[in-house]
């Protein structure tokens, strides 16, 4: 029962300061430069379901995707 009190009393003593004044900010962040712009998903949407296929991938790229899928087999057989 002790400790109930005590973990209330303890609870509470925050309770009974003020807030800290934290001021109004100083400027928004969206306000900051370099944030990117906001397309339309319009566009986006009308070129999938157009069937906007993506380019062939190159020679360089399906070899990078075999070392890989080689390798995801190769950790996949040494797991227990």
């Amino acid at each position: 029962m002790t400790r109930l009190a005590l973990a209330l009393a303890l609870g509470l003593i925050p309770a009974c300061s003020a807030a800290p004044d934290l001021g109004a900010p100083q400027t928004s962040l969206a306000a900051q430069p370099g944030w990117p712009e906001l397309l339309p998903l319009a566009p986006v949407i009308a070129q999938a379901e157009a069937g906007a296929a993506l380019p062939d991938p190159t020679a360089a790229e399906q070899a990078r995707a075999e070392a890989l899928r080689a390798r995801a087999a190769a950790m996949q057989a040494a797991t227990p």
